[in-house]
Formats: C-alpha cells, sequence, structure tokens
C-alpha cells in the first residue's frame, strides 16, 4: 500500500525496520488507548457530560429500568426516546449494556476504541495526502492530547462515533474505495448527522486540488464520485429506515428526517450564556468551557477532585489560526495536499455550525469543536515542521504539559 510521497521504509530489513517505520505510531497509540482506558468505571454512578442524555436513551433501548432524567415520561422500553439524532451510537451503548451489564466500563467501552483508532486514522489519511511520517505522527500526537478529544475519547457521547467513522470514511476516499467510503460516511451520519459534513469536506477537498483543471474535467472521476454521494444517501436512507424500524417511534426515514429538521432549527439562544452555551468565536479563544462532571472525595482527611471541563488544549487551539493561514498559503500557492485536505476538513466541519450560529442564532456549544480537531491537527503538523525542530518539540512539551494539567484524574 503506498501512502505518499515520503513513505519510504527507513532501512533495514524484518523487524528492525518495522520498528522503524511503524514503533512510533504503535506506541502512541498504545499510550493514547491506556490514558481513556484508565479509571474508566470511575467515579461510580456518574454519569458524565451529555450520557445524562445517551446512556439513560441507551438504557432505555436496551430495556434497563431507569429514572427518566431528561428523558420524555412516555418513553417505552426498547423505543429510542432521544429521537433528535439517530439512533446507531445509542444502540451501540445499548448492546454493550446488554452484554456486559449496565455499568460505566460497558457504555464507555466502544468510545475508547473509537478514540483510539480515530488517532491511528488520521496517521493514514495524511499519509494519503502526501504528508510524510513524522507529519502524520505529530498529527496524531496533536489529536492524541487535545483535552477536549481525549474526554470524548473515553465518554458516552456521540461526537466520537461520528468523527471515526467520517475519519475511516475520508480514509477510504483517499483510497479510491469511494462506494465504502460512502457506506463509513453514512455510519458517521447515523452516528450523529453531522456525519455528512465528512463527506463535504472530501467534496471540498476535490474542488480544491482540482481547481486548476476544471476546464478539462475528468468525466469518469466525477461519474464514480457522483455515484458514490447517490450510494450514501441510499445507505443513510435505508439505514435510519431500518434503526426506526426496530428502535424508534417514526414508521419510516422521512418522518424522522423532519423532526430532526424541526427540532434542531428550533434550538436558538439569545442573550447572555446560561452557563452551558457559548458562540463559534469563542471557541477560538478556548472560552465557553464548562464543566461536564465535578466530583470529590475525602478519606483519611485527604480531599482529591475529578474534574472533566469541556475545554480544549489551550495551546493547540491558540495556534490553530496562525496553521490555518499558513495551510491556506501552501494550499493556494504550492498545492500542497495535506494543506488543502487540513482547509477543506476545518471549513466543512466548522463552517455549517458557524453559520447556524451566525445567521439562525442556533445554540452551540464548545464541544462542536471536537469534529474540527483533526483539520487543525493537520494544519499543526504541517507548521510544525516549518520552523525549527527546538520550536517544534518545545510546542509539543507545551501541549503535554497542559494536557497533564487538565487530566482529569491527577489528583488521584
Amino acid at each position: 500500500m503506498t501512502f505518499g510521497a515520503d513513505q519510504s521504509r527507513p532501512k533495514g530489513t524484518g523487524l528492525v525496520a518495522t520498528l522503524r517505520s511503524d514503533g512510533p505510531i504503535v506506541a502512541l497509540v498504545l499510550v493514547a488507548g491506556a490514558l481513556r482506558g484508565f479509571r474508566l468505571g470511575y467515579p461510580r454512578a456518574n454519569l458524565i457530560g451529555d450520557e445524562l442524555w445517551y446512556v439513560q436513551a441507551a438504557r432505555v433501548i436496551a430495556g434497563v429500568p431507569v429514572l427518566m432524567h431528561h428523558l420524555p415520561g412516555t418513553a417505552q422500553s426498547g423505543i429510542d426516546p432521544n429521537s433528535e439524532h439517530p439512533s446507531l451510537a445509542k444502540v451501540a451503548m445499548a448492546a454493550m449494556i446488554h452484554s456486559m451489564g449496565d455499568r460505566e466500563v460497558a457504555w464507555r467501552f466502544p468510545s475508547v476504541i473509537l478514540g483510539t483508532l480515530s488517532i491511528w486514522l488520521l496517521y493514514l489519511v495524511v499519509l494519503k495526502v502526501g504528508g510524510t511520517r513524522r507529519e502524520a505522527w505529530f498529527a496524531a500526537f496533536i489529536l492524541s492530547f487535545d483535552t477536549l478529544f481525549f474526554i470524548h475519547g473515553r465518554i458516552a457521547t456521540l461526537d466520537i462515533y461520528l468523527v471515526t467513522f467520517a475519519l475511516l470514511g475520508t480514509w477510504l476516499y483517499l483510497s479510491s474505495y469511494f462506494e465504502l467510503a460512502a457506506v463509513a460516511f453514512a455510519v458517521a451520519a447515523l452516528c450523529k448527522v453531522n456525519g455528512v459534513l465528512g463527506l463535504m469536506a472530501m467534496s471540498l477537498y476535490e474542488a480544491l486540488v482540482q481547481r486548476r483543471g476544471w476546464r478539462t474535467p475528468n468525466w469518469r472521476a466525477i461519474g464514480r464520485r457522483a455515484l458514490a454521494f447517490g450510494f450514501f444517501v441510499a445507505f443513510f436512507v435505508l439505514g435510519l429506515g431500518a434503526l426506526d424500524g426496530y428502535w424508534s417511534e417514526y414508521q419510516g426515514p422521512w418522518d424522522h428526517l423532519a423532526h430532526m429538521a424541526s427540532f434542531h432549527s428550533g434550538i436558538k439562544h439569545v442573550g447572555p450564556s446560561s452557563g452551558t452555551e457559548s458562540t463559534a468565536f469563542q471557541w477560538w479563544l478556548n472560552e465557553g468551557t464548562f464543566d461536564y462532571l465535578t466530583w470529590t472525595e475525602t478519606n483519611h482527611g485527604v480531599t482529591r477532585r475529578i474534574l472533566f471541563r469541556a475545554m480544549m488544549n489551550g495551546y493547540v487551539i491558540f495556534s490553530a489560526p496562525l496553521a490555518l493561514l499558513y495551510a491556506a498559503e501552501r494550499c493556494w500557492k504550492h498545492d500542497s495536499r495535506l494543506a488543502t485536505f487540513a482547509l477543506a476538513s476545518v471549513v466543512a466541519n466548522y463552517g455549517p455550525i458557524f453559520l447556524a450560529w451566525a445567521v439562525a442564532s442556533r445554540t452551540s456549544y464548545i464541544y462542536y469543536m471536537v469534529p474540527v480537531l483533526p483539520g487543525i491537527a493537520c494544519a499543526l503538523a504541517l507548521s510544525a515542521f516549518a520552523v525549527p525542530r527546538y520550536l517544534r518539540w518545545g510546542f509539543a512539551a507545551t501541549i503535554l504539559y497542559a494536557f497533564i494539567f487538565s487530566f482529569p484524574f491527577k489528583n488521584l
């Protein structure tokens, strides 16, 4: 399999060559996975952030007795009461509850697997768009130790399902497996409808890459991609219909789509924040943060505190605007495909959310940046190799410092 321009394996044979080429990313993924799985079931009997919605919905789907916190009192066993989103991710959580019992490890375990896999997938995506192994590793490193991405990679919410399948779709698309990519993007959208933005990112990427060749279009390639888009629509509609047939009150996908459109267009916020809402501008300053869970315990006179806070790694987000400007220059003047992908990913995943807030006063939250972070990581990785090595590794050290500072269990 060919991954990009600078992807020849290091000199050597057998185990030595494998360790030199794949050892760094394997080590990073193992560390990232271990951190996400650390104390996964702790603290007991506490839901973190929007687990309050999705774990409760998964319990109802699984037929587990549940107190209807923030759910309709008319919720029926086996039917998803959280109908503003498709059911797939919640059905996955319900399956884990059914097989492992109604406990924290059960409903969070898929997020750990997917959150860890997303790091490997971003590495592969960077290689596919011509990045070097060092750039791919650095992008994966940044994503691994962003605070917001880390937290969503270990709690039972929809965002990490969306991002992981969107990255899988991206890798498949860049590998020219367009039909399989369409299926992956549809699975992402069946977890959370924003999954369609991953396909939009690929469309924007193609437009930017081909912008100089519009006068002589490749009709065969255009036709195959159009077929893949049609395949996405068909699989999404059929998948939503199948989910609705088993776990929804809706008789078909069109009624459910109409309900989701009505529900989300009706969520508006005007005036100062009530504590969790924030504006799309604030996120670039790492503002609009709020606590998912604050928990304290005292044993033998020693008080320990656990804090899960919805916030990004400050060094990542504060550096992002300059990195994106550099990526724009590299895209336009040098036709860098890595820069092009970084821009396309950020614009496609952030742009619609920004417009919904700016035009329609749509209520927004800082965790809407979770799908934007892979593109930011790519732009930062590209920029990091345009500066001297000591600045690059100094930047990496500050990212680790901020991650350790905000690690939820550092006081235990």
